[in-house]
């Protein structure tokens, strides 16, 4: 009889033991299940996150070849690059469901090219003349033209005054941490705050002004503002050149040698247009794109990619198909008169080369 009531204590405590098992298993699979569901939503998203970022690349890419085909019409037109172009006209966004690309195109050769100042494996005088003056143009030291040169050029020793940049540039504005001075061409603007005398001042004030692209470029002198055209010539004002603006809103400049016409420039003599002429054109060989790719799929949270696309565009060599057609006599013979034409037409139209050079991805809008 007393061991009854022992009995039935650990029947009630193995029911409990059991029963607290169970809940336990319970908990543990819905624990499990929930992080197995949320694991899952989570590799969705990503997924779905992965996914849309793999179409904005899509849809950047797209104004990549449409911002192409653009200059390429264009060049097709004329020989000219100005602000009467179709490049140079707003782009509406172009939309594919619920994603949107937007372009904006700007000619790089209406500012100057900061990397003209040595190229070649040589120092560009000219060019650090044209620096210097639009510099002082805008109130700025003309000696930051030769810090930005000593930046760039290949040897160790400060352009013409001589000494050891190392020493000299020591203490440069934002990048005290080293001595030595890179020795190359410039891939981006923001590089000049590493040049000494070059602050965010002097930065902002330069920047409507100037352009980095890895080749020689020459000043548009169709799509130049006031102050560019007036680094040309020694002793201009920008208020003389807004009559060159002017004119050119009337009609482009389709030579050169319209500008020697200009009553402002009529003056200057042999040497000094022969001085001039290399560092102008009348068409532009350089372009950015800024692409805007958007996706709405969010309300509210539309998600933007951005990225910049420098694009060339320059005189190609249409000679090597002479060589080849003279080499059949009797084809010749047959088709002069065809000949003939095709001479005409490739002497009033120069066939262009439009490629993109290079390409920068941002996560926030760009100064443009």
């Amino acid at each position: 009889m007393p061991s009854m009531p022992v009995i039935s204590m650990t029947a009630d405590s193995q029911r409990g033991v059991a029963l607290l098992t169970i809940l336990l298993l319970v908990v543990s699979i819905t624990v499990v299940a929930g992080a197995m569901l949320a694991s899952q939503k989570i590799a969705i998203r990503r997924s779905g996150l992965l996914f849309d970022q793999n179409q904005l690349l899509q849809d950047i890419d797209a104004g990549q070849q449409l911002a192409v085909t653009m200059i390429r019409a264009d060049a097709k037109l004329n020989d000219t690059d100005s602000q009467q172009d179709i490049w140079a006209q707003p782009i509406p966004p172009y939309t594919l469901g619920i994603h949107s690309i937007a372009i904006e195109l700007r000619d790089e050769a209406s500012r100057f090219n900061i990397n003209n100042l040595y190229h070649n494996g040589a120092v560009d005088a000219a060019a650090v003349a044209v620096f210097q003056r639009l510099l002082t143009q805008l109130n700025l030291e003309p000696d930051i033209a030769i810090a930005v040169l000593d930046y760039q050029d290949a040897d160790s020793e400060v352009y013409l005054d001589g000494g050891d940049e190392s020493v000299v540039y020591a203490q440069q504005s934002n990048n005290s941490a080293s001595n030595d001075l890179p020795n190359q061409a410039l891939i981006n603007i923001d590089q000049l705050q590493n040049v000494k005398g070059v602050d965010a001042e002097v930065l902002a004030a330069l920047r409507p002004y100037i352009t980095v692209v890895p080749h020689y470029l020459p000043i548009n002198i169709n799509t130049a503002s006031p102050a560019l055209l007036a680094a040309l010539v020694e002793g201009a004002t920008s208020q003389q050149m807004q009559t060159v603006v002017e004119l050119r809103e009337q009609q482009v400049f389709e030579s050169i040698d319209e500008l020697w016409q200009l009553p402002m420039l009529s003056a200057l003599d042999e040497k000094q247009r022969k001085a001039i002429t290399p560092s102008i054109a009348v068409d532009s060989q350089a372009f950015t794109a800024l692409i805007t790719a958007t996706d709405s799929a969010d309300s509210g949270q539309a998600r933007q990619r951005y990225a910049t696309i420098v694009i060339s565009k320059t005189t190609t060599d249409a000679t090597a198909n002479s060589s080849g057609s003279n080499s059949n006599g009797s084809n010749n013979n047959n088709n002069t008169s065809a000949n003939n034409t095709n001479t005409k037409n490739a002497d009033n139209k120069k066939p262009k080369d439009v490629k993109v050079v290079s390409q920068r991805l941002w996560a926030f809008r760009p100064v443009f």
